[in-house]
Formats: structure tokens, sequence, C-alpha cells
């Protein structure tokens, strides 16, 4: 797997083994082919296809809702969070990623699945008719969806393309960056099974990784548990305002590892420093 030695002032992590490609292959290779295998129960309508005919089991959707959410860019945007503010940077996912999606979800949740509304283009004329305000409202609907689809598209694929570039070794080509050639490979296996299957695709390979992403997390709190020994005080190194340099914040572990809000975190002035009355 991965090495790594621990110092008193530095982690060095050392390249992927062969049994870890073996792994990463393995996995890429059971994605494609259960989206592949669901084809034929996805096709047998549109609702199908769209909906999963309203016949997927409740914790599937669940576990798929939550292994949908794990992302690498999110990962590393959480994991700077909580290395530089400490057990108080969770407070700001909390915040959004949490507290805003699930109020929304309260809400939303029930009155869409009562609608009967198969895409977003009939629940706009569901809920506001089929008359000019009712196609003026499906045609902003659509422009915005598109939008910020090719938003989150382009944040999941430089995340992935930067993380998958990075452990598989691949190499700049043709004069493009080699996290392109990576990114587009993780959309390309994306796209093979969400076409493929449908929703079933969807859900039951979020399923599977959602098996995988638990049983990794429990593995690595264990072994940082074990192998890891965290000074009492600790300087975390973090980027200025533009990521033009680095300052150093001196910290105890009890006070990084709190989750007692505090009125002023007393951050030094970076990307962080917005933070301070977390």
């Amino acid at each position: 797997g991965i090495n790594a030695e621990y110092g008193e002032s530095e982690i060095i992590i050392m390249g992927l083994a062969i049994v870890d490609y073996v792994i990463v292959i393995v996995y890429l290779l059971s994605v494609v082919v259960l989206g592949t295998v669901l084809q034929k129960k996805a096709s047998s309508s549109i609702e199908s296809f769209f909906l999963g005919n309203r016949k997927i089991p409740w914790w599937a959707l669940a576990a798929s809702g939550i292994a949908s959410n794990f992302d690498i860019s999110g990962t590393a945007i959480n994991s700077a969070m909580l290395f530089a503010l400490g057990a108080k940077g969770f407070f700001v996912e909390f915040r959004g990623g949490v507290t805003l999606a699930l109020s929304l979800f309260l809400v939303f949740g029930k009155w869409t699945r009562r609608s009967k509304s198969m895409t977003l283009a009939e629940w706009m004329t569901f809920r506001f008719g089929s008359d000019r305000a009712g196609k003026f409202s499906r045609i902003i609907a659509a422009i915005v969806n598109i939008t910020l689809t090719v938003f989150q598209v382009t944040y999941f694929a430089i995340g992935s393309g930067k993380f998958v570039s990075e452990f598989l070794n691949f190499n700049d080509w043709l004069g493009i960056p080699r996290e392109f050639w990576a990114g587009s490979l993780i959309t390309v296996l994306s796209l093979i099974y969400t076409v493929a299957s449908g929703l079933y695709g969807v859900v039951w390979t979020d399923v599977f990784q959602g098996i995988i992403i638990f049983f990794t997390g429990v593995a690595l709190c264990i072994f940082a548990t074990i192998k890891c020994n965290i000074p009492d005080h600790l300087s975390l190194s973090i980027p200025t305002r533009g990521n033009s340099s680095l300052v150093t914040r001196n910290v105890s572990f009890s006070e990084w590892s709190s989750f007692i809000p505090v009125t002023d975190m007393k951050l030094p002035e970076s990307d962080y420093s917005i933070y301070n009355n977390i």
C-alpha cells in the first residue's frame, strides 16, 4: 500500500504499490460492469431509466445520496478546513453542506415525490402550469441548471484530475496537462454506467462506493490512531490571501481538537481568517 514514515516535522509518502494499482483497476472495472449489467433493467421504460420504476429501496437511495456527496474536491476542501481550523472546521461544512441541504430536502423531497413528476420540466409544468408563465419558468430553470451542471462537472473533473493524475502517475500528453487526461478518464467512466443504466446504475454503483468509503474510513481511523503521535503543540502552515506565501499558526492540540465554538479563533491574516468568528 502507501508507505509512510512519520518524523517529528515531516511526513514522507511513497508511491503506490502494484497491489494498489490492481485495487484501483478492479474497482473501476467493477463499476462499469455493474452499470452495464443493470442496463436491461433500466431500459424497460423511461420511468425505469429516470426513476428506477420508483421501486429502489429507501436505504439504497440514502446510501447513494451519501456516496454521491463524497468527492475528492470537497474532501480536499474539508481536509484543509480541519487542518487550518481544527475540529471547529466541521462547522463550516455543517453550515451549508448539511443544514442548508437538509432543510431543502425536508421541504421539497416529499413534495416532489408526490407530484409524480419525472423530470424538472414536468415539475415546472406541474407547479406553474403550461401557459406563457409556465413555459418561461421552464426556460429559466433549464438555463440555470445547465449553467450549474457545467460548473459542477468542472469542479469534480478538476479535483479528480489532480488526485488521479498524482496517484496513478499520469503524464502530460500532446501538450495538455496530465490533470485533464485523468479527469477525462473518470468522467468517461462515470458516463458509461450513468447513460447505460440510468438511476439504477447511479444508485447501485453509489451503494458499492459507499461500502468502500465506509470501511476505508474505519481503516484510516485505526491506522491514524495506532501510527500517528500528535504533539501537544502544533505549528500549522496556512496560505495567505492569493496563496503567495505561507503563515504559521501556533496552537495547542487541546485547542485545535476542541469542538466548542469561540468568539475569536485568532487566525493570522490568510484565506482562512474570514472564519475567525466561527
